[in-house]
């Protein structure tokens, strides 16, 4: 029996159909950022602090985020889905973080959160130096000087060793050479060193810059008539001006010193003039030295007639046990008044008239009398210092 023919059948498809409704749509993804929605402030190194954010839902434990103007802080907690407690991660001392902003700083709302990732370690340099370099790293050497103090300069093209100076010279700047520097010796003369402005005394000058200042700031001389001298080991030391008129400048052997001269003259009277230009009152500061007998005084000068004179204080020409004199000479024709208390307040006795004990003017008042003395002897009377006029002379 023989079976029949195999057939193959041949379905066509029919004509497309209608497109379904759309799938509904999926939910939105989890933004892997969000922002500070209140300020904080910023926590000490390695502190803590929760921070309110748009969304935390994004963010786990351990995490490393950048929040804008603070800088990289890890998560240490998420509270809630609105915030997250963070950890400044500045250390100084290890220098991890190193750039995060300083503790106190309040980070503004709307500061940025996102991904910071985790620092990884710090490189290091290796291998050799290359270039103006030599050796190798991390302690390279630059590769330009070979002799002990040459300086690594440029000579406007290239880099280039400067030659050391020769010893005391010192180093200036200088246009014309190639490298643009010179060694050389300090000229004060001003022609290849500008010097200007005051040395000061604790740098050896004087802090001044004109003449007369400049002695005075050295100088140990203090008032008029002062002397300098050599002091122990020859230290400039002042000499005072000698109070007692008359007196000269000796050596006693080790320095010099005002002594009062032992000439004739010495042993009577000291003579001296007396200015009366300008007006009174005048007083007198002529007193004798130890040898002196007494002072006479010649008036000088274009005075007025009935000008005051006060006299030195009787203690300066009298002692307990001695006394000296004061005689004033008038060569002219006006009248001059003693005062009836000398210079330290002690009394004046005089002729005088009924109204007054002061001494007599020179000349007196009365009739035509002029070119005429007065002389007046200090004493201690027991109780205090006093003159008393002892002669009066004069010319009519």
């Amino acid at each position: 029996m023989s079976c029949a023919e195999q057939t193959n059948i041949v379905i066509t498809p029919g004509p497309k159909g209608a497109d379904g409704t759309n799938g509904t749509n999926g939910t939105d993804g989890t933004n892997a950022f969000t922002t500070i929605t209140t300020s904080f402030v910023m926590p000490v190194e390695l502190g803590d602090v929760t921070a309110t954010v748009g969304n935390s839902g994004w963010v786990s434990i351990g995490q490393v985020l950048y929040v804008q103007t603070a800088g990289y802080m890890s998560v240490v907690a998420v509270p809630d889905a609105t915030s997250v407690t963070l950890r400044n991660l500045e250390d100084s001392t290890s220098g991890i973080y190193s750039g995060n902003t300083v503790a106190g700083t309040t980070i503004p709302a709307t500061s940025t959160v996102s991904a910071g990732g985790v620092q990884g370690p710090a490189g290091t340099l290796t291998g050799a130096a290359g270039g103006d370099l030599t050796g190798t790293y991390p302690n390279p050497t630059v590769n330009i000087c070979s002799l002990k103090g040459q300086l690594s300069s440029h000579n406007g093209s290239n880099n280039a060793a400067f030659g050391v100076g020769t010893d005391t010279h010192i180093l200036h700047a200088d246009s014309t050479e190639t490298i643009g520097l010179q060694y050389r010796g300090v000229d004060l003369s001003g022609t290849t060193t500008a010097v200007s402005g005051a040395v000061a005394l604790a740098n050896g000058g004087t802090g001044q810059i004109t003449k007369a200042p400049a002695f005075d700031a050295l100088s140990p001389l203090t008032a008029q008539g002062d002397l300098l001298v050599g002091g122990a080991s020859g230290t400039g030391t002042r000499l005072p001006v000698s109070s007692t008129v008359g007196d000269i400048l000796t050596s006693n052997g080790t320095t010099a010193a005002w002594t009062t001269p032992s000439s004739a003259s010495a042993s009577g009277d000291l003579t001296a003039l007396l200015d009366l230009t300008g007006g009174g009152p005048t007083v007198i500061t002529t007193v004798p030295g130890s040898n002196n007998t007494g002072v006479t005084l010649l008036f000088t000068g274009s005075f007025n007639d009935g000008e005051d004179i006060t006299l030195p204080s009787a203690a300066s020409y009298a002692t307990t046990t001695s006394s000296k004199t004061l005689t004033l000479i008038n060569p002219t024709n006006e009248s001059i008044d003693i005062n009836s208390t000398d210079s330290a307040g002690n009394a004046a006795f005089g002729p005088g008239n009924s109204a007054s004990t002061e001494p007599t003017s020179v000349p007196s008042t009365s009739g035509n009398l002029y070119n005429e003395s007065i002389t007046l002897k200090a004493i201690y009377n027991g109780v205090a210092y006093v003159w008393y006029q002892v002669a009066h002379s004069n010319k009519s």
